[in-house]
């Protein structure tokens, strides 16, 4: 398996769906979620002023990106209040967007690790915990116990050292059970 952690912009991820977490206190969106917001010409927001996505914990909306990015599906999954934002919340999270797009039948997506730099968390223990609640959702195993995809993982510019760290991390915490191979590109 092969974790790849990318700073790439939007208009450059090409995989079938995209996964970002959604704060029930940020208007606008922000991180990768509001760059995305952006490059739909603000529909995240609009759709948050209607009441149709509220950021409440474990709200899941899937939307299409209309052809403004490569990637057909944005899966946006409700964290609650950004000042609330806790490791187990993001486990459940990551396990949330594992089921999910693995129900849909999706193996080929990146997603982000929500309110880095914006929260009380230290950013590598963020990743290493979005990253075990997906690799621990079953989705991505085979029946041979390899994991069917890579996992991507978003993150900005300034905090990406501090997420190849919790790859590290993650790497090490599952050293018996797989072989991973760390990717870093920034953009």
């Amino acid at each position: 398996m092969q974790i790849k952690v990318s700073s790439e912009p939007l208009e450059m991820l090409a995989y079938d769906s995209l996964a970002f977490g959604v704060f029930s206190d940020e208007r606008p969106p922000r991180g990768y979620c509001g760059l995305a917001d952006w490059r739909l010409n603000g529909m995240v927001s609009k759709l948050i002023a209607e009441g149709r996505i509220t950021g409440a914990f474990m709200e899941k909306v899937l939307i299409c990106s209309d052809h403004r990015i490569p990637s057909p599906k944005i899966l946006l999954v409700g964290l609650g209040e950004s000042t609330q934002l806790t490791y187990e919340k993001l486990y459940t999270a990551g396990y949330t967007i594992s089921q999910t797009l693995g129900g849909m039948e999706c193996v080929d997506f990146a997603f982000d690790i929500p309110g880095s730099g914006r929260c009380n968390l230290e950013v590598p223990k963020m990743a290493v915990t979005m990253v075990s609640g997906i690799f621990d959702a079953g989705n991505m195993k085979q029946g041979d116990g390899k994991l069917a995809s890579d996992m991507i993982v978003l993150s900005d510019r300034n905090f990406f050292d501090e997420i190849i760290l919790g790859m590290h991390e993650f790497k090490i915490s599952v050293k018996n059970k797989i072989a991973i191979d760390i990717v870093s590109q920034q953009a």
